[in-house]
């Protein structure tokens, strides 16, 4: 595949005009590659699983976290050249989706409200709205139903209808709008398409960090924590099979609710949003990366099972969705990766 069609079909999924404004979602290092057949993903863009993703033969490799987070002069040794140095070797690209996958509404980083099946859900700290598009196109001819299908078919195609006179109105939101312009160009081949676009106030696409949401019914905290412990070490293709490869523990802050019947959770840190959990009914709050006196300070149960966990089975997840887009014409591999943590049990 093009490496630009390539790119726009992950820009399709994880959007990076959701990342968040301190981040840096999008190509870290440009490729020379102009076909992609290998799409490589890992959690972290770290020397070890990076070697791995090229030596298997990844044009363009795709992690979680990004390479750096401000702009870097390659004047200094260390592991931003070393990296520079690996990929401009092999004419692969680097490319980094993070804060852009974790708000992606109903994407692979709320794996975990699905798995428990949470329903009524809401992000526990909204960021962003983004207006679906109302865009008028002056058809140089009708849509056949044959031509038609493929743009009714796109995800994230709210409405899509013809006049009389030719003209096609669709409805979409902001993510579906490349692969729409796309539809038309290929239908239309190289015949003048004229458009013109404008904004909805309603509905309109919000994005946010974490999600809260209600059990089917309500659960005794044993019970839950046994689930959760199902679900987080036992069931999860993402964790290493190997004893003392992965974290396999929790800790815990805050008072223990005897129940458990509101759950919110949040993919990598946090502890910041500690409070807006709680203060949407949260009984139970599941994160990672909380600090001491945000801890001490928790008005509930806060479960901090690392900042590894639930983001490596994310990006496994995104891995499959994107080999199912990508069909035949691309490659897609999960690398796992090992968490940083390991923990010593005293006798």
């Amino acid at each position: 595949m093009n490496a630009d069609k390539l790119l726009s079909r992950i820009r399709f999924f994880v959007p990076e005009s959701y990342a968040a404004d301190w981040d840096n979602s999008g190509v870290q290092i440009f490729g020379a590659k102009t076909e992609v057949r290998k799409v490589a993903l890992a959690l972290d863009p770290d020397p070890a699983r990076m070697d791995e993703c090229l030596a298997w033969g990844a044009d363009l490799v795709l992690t979680h976290h990004p390479l750096y987070f401000k702009p870097q002069a390659p004047s200094v040794p260390g592991p931003y050249m070393d990296m520079l140095r690996r990929f401009l070797a092999a004419g692969s690209w680097l490319y980094a989706a993070h804060t852009s996958l974790d708000c992606r509404p109903a994407g692979p980083a709320f794996w975990l409200g699905r798995a428990l099946n949470l329903a009524d859900c809401a992000s526990i700290e909204p960021c962003r709205s983004f207006p679906v598009r109302e865009v008028f196109f002056q058809a140089p001819s009708r849509f056949t139903e044959r031509e038609a299908r493929p743009l009714a078919e796109i995800e994230g195609i709210h409405a899509l209808s013809q006049s009389a006179t030719g003209e096609v109105r669709v409805v979409a939101e902001q993510s579906a709008l490349p692969e729409v312009f796309e539809q038309f160009r290929a239908v239309f081949a190289a015949k003048p398409i004229e458009y013109y676009v404008r904004n909805l106030d309603t509905p309109a696409v919000t994005v946010g960090f974490g999600q809260v949401g209600e059990l089917p019914k309500p659960m005794p905290f044993d019970d839950f924590a046994q689930l959760l412990e199902t679900l987080l070490f036992q069931n999860q293709p993402a964790m290493p099979a190997t004893s003392g490869q992965g974290a396999v523990a929790w800790t815990e802050c805050g008072p223990r609710p005897a129940t458990v019947r509101r759950v919110a959770y949040c993919t990598g840190s946090g502890g910041s949003l500690i409070p807006a959990a709680f203060a949407a009914g949260a009984d139970v709050f599941i994160c990672g990366d909380v600090k001491h006196h945000a801890a001490m300070d928790s008005p509930g149960l806060v479960l901090d099972v690392g900042h590894f966990l639930l983001e490596e089975e994310m990006v496994r997840l995104f891995s499959l969705e994107l080999q199912k887009d990508f069909g035949r014409e691309v490659e897609v591999r999960f690398f796992p990766g090992m968490s940083p943590f390991r923990f010593r049990l005293l006798a």
